[in-house]
C-alpha cells in the first residue's frame, strides 16, 4: 500500500478533467504526465471501520428527512386542501406501493445526476454496483478539481431535495407518493457528505481520483514547476 507523500506510480496514466480553462488544463496535464504528483488520501466508504460513522450519518439524516418532507407535505396539503390526509386501508397500501417503487427508482436518478455532474466538467462516467451496499457512478483514471469534485459529489442530494421541495409546495398529494424516494435520497447521500466534509481540511489546489468505493486526494510534488510557480 502507498503511503501519504508517495510518488505515484501507475500503469495508465491519469487525465486531468478541467474542459474550462484550457491552458491551465494543459500546464498540469504535463505535470501529471512527468509523475509530479503525489497522494494525499485515499477515502474508502465501504472500509469497516468507516460504515459504523456513516451508518449514524445516514440515520441522522434520515430522521431530518423525515421530520423535514413529512411536516413540509402535510402543512402544504392541509393548507391547500383544508384537510389531514388519505382516508381508507386501500389507500393507505396504495400510498405505501408507490412510495416504495420511487425508492427504488430514486437510486439510479441519484447516480445518473453525478453521471450529468461528471459529463459537465468534461469526466466519462461509468455505472457500477457494490452489492449488497449501493450502485455508484465513477470517473475511472480522471482527476477533478476540488471543489468541482463537491459539484458532482452533492448534486444529487441538491438537485433531488430542490425539486422535491417544489413539487410538495405546488402539488402536495401527488408528492406524497415520492416521500420515501425524497427521504431515501436525502438519507442515501450521507456518503457524498462524508466525502465532501473530509476534502473540505484539504487544500483548495488538490485533485481528486474518484473511485468504486470513495476518492484519491493528489496534491502536486514541490519538484513540478507549477507547484514552484504557485510559491513564488
Amino acid at each position: 500500500m502507498m503511503t501519504p507523500k508517495q510518488k505515484v506510480k501507475t500503469s495508465l496514466p491519469l487525465t486531468l478533467i478541467d474542459r474550462f480553462h484550457p491552458h491551465q488544463h494543459n500546464e498540469l496535464q504535463e505535470a501529471i504526465n512527468n509523475r509530479h504528483i503525489r497522494k494525499l488520501e485515499e477515502i474508502e466508504l465501504l472500509e469497516p471501520e468507516q460504515l459504523r460513522p456513516l451508518a449514524l450519518l445516514s440515520l441522522l439524516l434520515l430522521i431530518i428527512g423525515v421530520i423535514f418532507f413529512g411536516l413540509l407535505n402535510y402543512a402544504s396539503y392541509t393548507l391547500q386542501t383544508h384537510t389531514t390526509g388519505i382516508n381508507g386501508v386501500k389507500s393507505v397500501f396504495l400510498w405505501i406501493g408507490i412510495n416504495i417503487i420511487g425508492y427504488i427508482l430514486i437510486l439510479p436518478i441519484h447516480e445518473l445526476i453525478h453521471a450529468a455532474a461528471f459529463v459537465f466538467w468534461g469526466g466519462k462516467p461509468y455505472f457500477g454496483a457494490k452489492l449488497p451496499y449501493a450502485l455508484y457512478c465513477g470517473a475511472k483514471d480522471q482527476l477533478f478539481h476540488r471543489n468541482q469534485y463537491f459539484v458532482i459529489g452533492l448534486a444529487p442530494l441538491i438537485v433531488i431535495t430542490l425539486a422535491g421541495i417544489i413539487f410538495i409546495l405546488i402539488s402536495p398529494l401527488l408528492a406524497s407518493y415520492t416521500l420515501f424516494a425524497l427521504i431515501g435520497n436525502f438519507s442515501g447521500a450521507a456518503g457524498d457528505i462524508w466525502v465532501v466534509r473530509k476534502l473540505l481540511r484539504k487544500p483548495r489546489s488538490i485533485l481528486v481520483e474518484d473511485t468504486e468505493a470513495g476518492c484519491r486526494a493528489w496534491e502536486l510534488t514541490e519538484s513540478s514547476p507549477q507547484a514552484a510557480a504557485k510559491s513564488v
